[in-house]
């Protein structure tokens, strides 16, 4: 599949209640994400609220850790970075977002909004040089929201908030909906950006995965043997998101763009399409996968052969993700095992 054909998409109408606010230059970005790189990733003291999504993507169930960071911690980092220079911690309003790794709330202040992202651990490493230059590159295309500050260090960022639409998982059965997110993934992997190297579904299996487990070594061999099958039906390197459970696509003044570039990187197009349908749950009705995969321009045989592949691939790569957030996810094992499964039909 060297190129898909997706017409352009249809405007969603009456969905967004647009904020107006003033994007900053890229000079400004430039200046800000730059300022200042040492001071060193707070760790905060937390109230921890465990919730259970119930947008599950195939056999992963996300848990949404929302940790409550104290309001001291809040000021300093806006006092540290020269976004306020209002220390009475009473002035500001913190509200928790949902995240599975990071943890995310919005900040109100002198009638301003913003979202503060502060990392959580992950259990693969994440570049943040590369995600800062990933998502400035992916701005500039218009595939994303700007970020104020980005310190590549301690990878806390902070955006003005938009008031957006964040897709759902039953969105996806929305045609249009549909379309718009297949539309805006057209867009990256035909555009001219060249993304640093962050993460590869191709090889992060062998970073992550404890060979000392059986079903974990069942794994890294069931990895290996598909990407020789890639390998064999070809690669072609492109712009990747890599990460796009549904949350990832919103709705902003009446587009669809991506966000959160963590695992951006070059890679295969098969890759993002495959985690997009298997983390939605595209999998659950075969007439639908169907249809999708045709309005995707997926239909030969040999196309519907790489897109399985990376389907499994996509299976071991956040299965071991989950395993290594709890050894004991019984999501991650079923990921796994599913692989493992489809492996020994397809014969590999």
């Amino acid at each position: 599949m060297d190129q898909i054909v997706i017409t352009r998409p249809t405007i969603v109408k009456k969905i967004v209640r647009v904020t107006k606010i003033s994007v900053p230059s890229l000079l400004d970005l430039s200046n800000a994400a730059t300022f200042p790189a040492t001071i060193a990733a707070p760790t905060p003291r937390r109230r921890r609220i465990i919730v259970k999504s119930s947008a599950n993507g195939s056999f992963i169930t996300y848990i949404m850790i929302m940790n409550m960071i104290e309001s001291s911690e809040v000021v300093k980092i806006f006092l540290d970075y020269e976004i306020s220079n209002i220390k009475d911690e009473n002035k500001y309003t913190i509200s928790p977002l949902d995240g599975i790794t990071n943890n995310t709330v919005v900040v109100s202040i002198d009638n301003k909004k913003f979202v503060l992202r502060i990392p959580g651990k992950n259990p693969d490493v994440i570049n943040r040089k590369s995600e800062k230059l990933n998502s400035i590159r992916a701005y500039e295309a218009g595939l994303t929201l700007p970020f104020i500050l980005f310190d590549e260090i301690t990878g806390i960022k902070i955006s003005e908030y938009f008031d957006i639409y964040t897709y759902k998982q039953q969105d996806f059965k929305n045609k249009e909906m549909r379309i718009n997110a297949f539309y805006i993934l057209n867009e990256l992997h035909n555009s001219d950006l060249v993304l640093e190297e962050n993460f590869s579904p191709l090889k992060v299996f062998h970073n992550i995965a404890e060979a000392s487990r059986p079903v974990e070594k069942d794994a890294i061999e069931v990895a290996s043997n598909v990407i020789k099958k890639i390998n064999e039906i070809g690669i072609k390197n492109v712009p990747c998101h890599q990460d796009l459970y549904h949350a990832n696509f919103v709705i902003y003044e009446n587009k669809t763009i991506l966000i959160d570039w963590e695992y951006s990187s070059m890679g295969d197009s098969y890759f993002d399409y495959a985690d997009l349908f298997w983390q939605n749950e595209f999998d659950d009705n075969e007439e639908f996968k169907k249809s999708s995969l045709m309005e995707i321009g997926i239909k030969s045989d040999e196309d519907i052969e790489k897109f399985e592949y990376f389907e499994m691939l996509s299976m071991i790569t956040w299965g071991l993700w989950a395993l290594r957030r709890s050894p004991n996810d019984n999501d991650g094992l079923m990921a796994i095992n599913n692989a493992i499964k489809l492996s020994k039909i397809k014969k590999l």
